[in-house]
């Protein structure tokens, strides 16, 4: 079978997986409720800027990391904001697997200067 056959057979197993059914459910539901996508929404956003202040070795207030524990807080304490981001995260962490798994079997093919990099998200 041709590796872009196999791409697209793996493409159309994720999505009939139990997970990613689980999380377009969940998504839905969050974005059925104007709250709880707004909750969700500010909680991504300020995770993401976080993260992004990391990458850049930018320092991150203190202010910026309470406010995120608060979000979090809000999250956590919500059944449908929580099973979103389980949701989430389970998918996320299946497509982290198999991109692992990619770079490892494609890692003897990488340009000059790349062959030592670890892949191991």
């Amino acid at each position: 079978m041709a590796a872009n056959d196999l791409a697209h057979e793996l493409a159309r197993t994720l999505r009939e997986s139990d997970e990613f059914k689980q999380f377009l459910k969940s998504k839905e539901k969050v974005k059925s409720n104007e709250g709880n996508h707004k909750m969700i929404r500010d909680f991504q956003l300020k995770q993401w800027e976080i993260r992004e202040a990391q990458m850049l070795d930018q320092e991150i207030s203190e202010e910026k990391q309470q406010e995120l524990e608060r979000l979090y807080s809000l999250v956590s304490l919500n059944p449908t904001a929580r099973e979103y981001l389980e949701a989430e995260f389970e998918v996320s962490c299946m497509v982290n697997d198999i991109q692992r798994i990619i770079g490892e079997a494609i890692q003897g093919a990488m340009p000059i200067g790349f062959e030592e990099l670890p892949f191991d998200n």
